[in-house]
């Protein structure tokens, strides 16, 4: 037994012995392996099998299929060949499992399933050859119900190898009312539905008015509506039946997106597009759309479909629905849509710039029927606003508001564009307008003014020259080019304009022509607003400028234009000023002790008192006169000086110059009361405090030298 055991299965099976064993267990495995493929082929060819595991991920398909009158029809009488034999099932059964299994665990599946449905337009006996449809349905005893207003030639169809499917695409998973539920792998996005090739647009994949196919195929399909349509079928679609269809509302029409699944205009996603995108570097939502499905495919397939050089001569060559021309199902647009609008629709994207004013020039019948500048002023509304950047007002003349517009947008939008000068001038020289801003009162003449000392330019604040600067070309129009220099300018102005960068060192000049300054510079303050800083626009500098200089001094002055101090004093002299400081009460004498005004306003500025009152300070003659001691008084003055002063013969008088009496009395008399005599209060003080202290400075005698006196009296 050991010996045989190690003969092996060949061995095994040449034994006489122990051949029937291994015929019996070889039996057993053969059937055992044919019962599990059986029950496995059986199992996985089960609708609760492919909703369940297969096609979990594709919750639309599954949910399509339930609604539609093919759900009581085994999956797999349309998914596999027909009578393709047992090796042909076994070699799909295994291909979609190795293949489906790949994609559930990488994630690759495709969202829709089948997205742009390149297996409906395969006819080969392996997909959906019209094989599969005919299992059932016999088109010889079968009566076939259109829908309404529709003449559907199938035989027609089947000689030129049309295949069910390329029609019928959604009869056994009908989307219609069907919200998808199946999400997009990718963007977690529910999934597209797919397009329906049952629809006109679908038909003129093949079908065709002109002599072209639109595929670009060896066939093409009459177009004629009588091919499809019987005689009496309303052939004009309900949104031709729009109240302002025509002629605005076909164009709005024309320019919408295309709906992927019907190919017809996208009535729930308005938004008209130019030049087949709908904004600015993005994608309409065809394109969109049709770039994803493509994406898709390839993944799906591994390759991408429609390439002419690598098409599949089984699969039909056909565009895709939304790649078909809505408005071409009906018109043939070279004589249909340019025999109307007579030029390239939608127009280019150099007609703007170069094409439409040859078209204006040529067939402005043609652009107001469309443009109704007449009513919606679509003309005006770019050449007199948009492009000059100017908001158009439909409900004023242009010529009403085009001198507003020139007045703050300027003419370069207008000349060179569409206008020349000339045009212009011709104009205002046949009507004579004068700009209503002309007429202002400030036009010619305002308040100019310079206010950052001692570097600042005199800012326009007339209007003429306002405008000047923000547009000297519109003055052109009417005065001549040449800018500010014009001779009209020039006449006016009588000096350069704007002045030079010079013009501040060698301006001077202009003290011999004051008239041609004071034609723009109004404002009796100018040259103070530039000369003297911190002059006040309106304030004559004669009233100012004692401020001025009691804050910086007069160096300044020397410095820039005047030569000495004999100009402030001739000025002083010939209009007999004097300042305003010098007319305070406490000017000449000190009423506090902070010291007269005049003391404070010599310490403060030394220099400016000579102007007036001649060099030397204190020392000078004109203190001297008045002061009558030396200037000022020395150290210990109050304590020992001012009383050899009075001993030495300066009298009284000398020092109520500066000193009013309460000064002395405030040291001398305790108690003193300003402004009243000291004789007055000095009973009451010598009886509360004794005659005593007044012996200090008196000899005993005084008081009854001032009595008596009194006494005598």
């Amino acid at each position: 037994m050991a010996k045989n055991g190690k003969r092996g299965l060949i061995g095994g099976f040449k034994d006489p012995v122990s051949r029937p064993r291994f015929i019996i267990w070889a039996g057993v495995v053969v059937l055992s392996l044919l019962a599990f493929l059986i029950v496995a082929f059986g199992a996985s060819s089960t609708y609760w099998f492919c909703s369940t595991l297969c096609h979990s991920v594709q919750g639309d398909a599954i949910a399509a299929y339930n609604q539609g009158s093919h759900s009581t029809v085994n999956c797999l009488s349309c998914h596999e060949p027909v009578n393709g034999g047992p090796i042909i099932f076994t070699y799909r059964k295994a291909e979609a499992g190795v293949l489906g299994a790949y994609q559930l665990a990488t994630k690759t599946y495709a969202s829709p399933l089948n997205p742009i449905s390149h297996l409906a337009l395969n006819r080969s006996e392996m997909d959906f050859s019209d094989d599969h449809c005919t299992q059932c349905h016999n088109l010889k005893n079968r009566v076939v119900t259109p829908s309404e207003g529709i003449i559907i030639n199938h035989d027609a169809h089947t000689e030129k190898e049309i295949n069910c499917t390329a029609c019928h695409n959604r009869v056994a998973h009908p989307e219609d009312g069907l919200e998808t539920i199946a999400k997009n792998p990718e963007t977690g996005e529910p999934a597209a539905k797919h397009a329906d090739f049952m629809t006109m647009t679908a038909c003129f994949r093949c079908h065709t008015l002109t002599s072209e196919s639109p595929s670009g195929a060896e066939f093409k399909a009459p177009g004629a509506c009588a091919t499809c349509h019987p005689a009496d079928f309303d052939l004009k679609p309900p949104n031709h039946d729009a109240a302002d269809f025509y002629p605005k509302g076909h164009a709005h029409l024309a320019m919408m997106e295309v709906d992927h699944v019907t190919g017809r205009p996208a009535e729930n996603i308005i938004r008209p597009v130019e030049h087949g995108k709908s904004e600015e570097g993005e994608e309409s939502a065809g394109e969109a759309e049709a770039e994803g499905e493509a994406e898709a495919e390839a993944e799906a397939e591994g390759e991408a479909e429609g390439a002419e050089e690598e098409h599949d001569p089984e699969v039909l060559p056909v565009v895709a629905v939304q790649e078909v021309d809505y408005c071409t199902t009906c018109h043939v647009e070279n004589a249909f849509c340019l025999g109307c609008h007579g030029m390239e629709m939608p127009h280019s994207e150099e007609f703007e710039t170069k094409t439409h004013p040859e078209a204006v020039a040529t067939q402005l019948d043609k652009c107001e029927f469309c443009h109704q500048q007449s009513a919606t002023f679509f003309c005006d509304n770019c050449h007199h606003g948009s492009k000059v950047g100017w908001t158009y007002d439909p409900a004023t003349p242009w010529q009403n508001q085009h001198a507003k517009t020139v007045v703050e947008k300027g003419v370069a939008g207008c000349l060179g564009a569409c206008h020349e000068q000339q045009f212009c001038v011709d104009c205002h020289t046949a009507l004579k307008p004068l700009p209503t801003s002309h007429k202002a009162g400030d036009w010619l003449h305002a308040g100019l003014t310079v206010t950052s000392y001692p570097d600042g330019h005199a800012a326009p604040t007339a209007v003429h020259a306002l405008s000047a600067q923000k547009s000297i070309d519109s003055c052109d129009v009417c005065h001549g080019p040449g800018g500010v220099s014009a001779a009209f300018c020039a006449s006016c102005h009588g000096i350069e304009m704007p002045h030079p960068d010079t013009f501040k060192t060698n301006h001077v000049s202009g003290r011999n022509t004051p008239q041609v300054c004071a034609n723009c510079h109004k404002a009796a303050e100018l040259c103070s607003d530039c000369h003297h800083k911190g002059a006040v626009n309106g304030v004559p500098w004669q009233n100012q400028h004692p401020v001025a200089v009691a804050a910086e001094g007069a160096d300044p002055c020397f410095e820039k234009c005047h030569q000495d101090k004999t100009f402030c004093v001739n000025c002083h002299t010939t209009l007999k000023a004097i300042p305003a400081s010098h007319k305070v009460g406490d000017w000449t004498r000190r009423a506090t002790d902070a010291g007269a005004a005049h003391q404070l306003a010599y310490k403060a500025s030394p220099t400016a008192c000579d102007y007036c009152h001649g060099d030397g300070g204190v020392n000078a003659a004109f203190c001297q006169s008045c002061h009558q001691l030396p200037m000022p008084h020395a150290e210990k003055y109050a304590d020992e000086g001012h009383q050899k002063d009075l001993q030495a013969g300066v009298t009284k008088p000398v020092c109520l110059n500066c000193h009013a009496q309460i000064f002395c009395d405030s040291c001398h008399h305790e108690g003193a009361v300003a402004d009243q005599p000291w004789r007055t209060y000095h009973p009451a003080i010598v009886k509360d405090k004794g005659a005593q202290p007044c012996f200090e400075c008196h000899e005993p005698t005084v008081c009854s030298h001032c009595h008596v006196g009194l006494s005598k009296q």
